[in-house]
């Protein structure tokens, strides 16, 4: 067990009627507050069999990526992107996988968008997830199927070394309660967007994979509208306190990737 603090969006918004606004150092730090948590080691429940995209919301697999070059945002789009489109339908039984964004995360952020991800949070919100999932095949030039139906994925890999310090950690969706999830919206890069995050609940389970290799990738289900599945698995960054100086700072490349089936 790792112990250290994650931020979570402050519990007193569970009980009013509007949502907080988040989108710069300014208003996370206005509108979350550090909790105390264990951080476990998800490998040897890997290993047993206990974890995976329907049970707790994330799982780890492997990757090794012909993507020569983190820093060419073109050879990210002709070659990463496709490695992650087919490895979401490899995993999951998807038609078909349509790419939504990318982002890359390194020691030196351009802004606050960029940064090391420091608060509890989801990246979309299910409400929203007919009419995004629609948008994104329109921009492939797909015409969306009534019978569809669509989930959400991140995908998270380190490039250039291990992933020690500033790792990602995420709560067990099957410790996380439908009610402990609220509406938020972030507002970075002039962006008014409905998204959701949790509030703090002290039976959450917290899981992280430590050492992560370059050939490595997490993913974690970020929304769903298929009925009986997780919806959700909230994830942050935190400051492992087994890293250090000795260990190079965490560059990493996550992207968004919708399902189809």
């Amino acid at each position: 067990m790792v112990p250290t603090k994650v931020r979570y969006i402050n519990t007193d918004w569970k009980h009013k009627n509007v949502a907080p606004k988040i989108g710069s150092k300014e208003s996370r730090r206005e509108h979350t507050a550090y909790q105390d948590v264990l951080i476990e080691d998800a490998r040897p429940h890997l290993e047993n069999g206990k974890i995976g995209l329907e049970q707790t919301g994330f799982t780890l697999t492997n990757n090794r990526t012909q993507c020569s070059n983190f820093r060419d945002e073109d050879l990210i789009s002709s070659v990463y992107l496709r490695e992650m489109q087919d490895l979401i339908c490899r995993l999951t039984g998807a038609k078909a996988a349509y790419h939504y964004g990318f982002l890359v995360r390194t020691e030196k952020p351009i802004d606050f968008n960029d940064g090391y991800a420091r608060f509890v949070h989801c990246d979309y919100n299910v409400k929203r997830v007919v009419g995004m999932s629609h948008d994104v095949l329109r921009e492939n030039g797909v015409d969306p199927n009534e019978s569809d139906t669509f989930a959400w994925f991140n995908t998270w890999q380190p490039f250039d070394h291990p992933a020690i310090n500033n790792p990602l950690a995420f709560i067990d969706n099957s410790s996380l309660a439908d009610d402990d999830v609220i509406d938020y919206f972030y507002t970075g890069r002039g962006r008014d967007s409905l998204v959701a995050a949790p509030v703090y609940n002290p039976s959450h389970k917290w899981f992280y994979f430590p050492e992560m290799q370059l050939d490595e990738v997490i993913v974690l289900k970020q929304m769903d509208q298929r009925p009986g599945r997780v919806v959700y698995c909230p994830h942050t960054s935190f400051d492992n306190p087994n890293g250090g100086e000795n260990y190079p700072p965490r560059r990493s490349i996550e992207t968004r990737v919708v399902a189809v089936f």
